[in-house]
């Protein structure tokens, strides 16, 4: 993982994957995630940011719109659950890993 601290990013594309970014500002930039290795987001700030999601992020991405817009109610359950998971408000997993 390339460490990256307090570095200034403006315009242009930023490549998330694989990098951690420490006290760095990302202004006026396309942040660009493409679920093919960690990224750490450490004490930055970010102003008028655009997220970029592609390969593997966007394939999942799109795959929780699926279910959440057509399984019917199921489908929305799963998904808000996997949200509540994300947001620390894990009540129905009993202390499983999975969703």
């Amino acid at each position: 993982m390339i460490k990256n601290i307090a570095n200034s990013y403006r315009g242009g594309t930023v490549q998330l994957d694989n990098n951690s970014f420490t006290a760095c500002t990302f202004d006026n930039c396309a942040l660009e995630f493409g679920g093919t290795g960690p990224v750490e987001l450490n004490e930055c700030s970010f102003n008028n940011v655009q997220w970029i999601f592609t390969g593997a992020a966007k394939n999942t991405l799109n795959f929780l719109h699926g279910m959440y817009s057509g399984m019917g109610e199921g489908g929305r359950q799963i998904v808000e659950a996997t949200f509540d998971n994300i947001r620390g408000k894990n009540t129905t997993n009993s202390g499983k890993d999975r969703l």
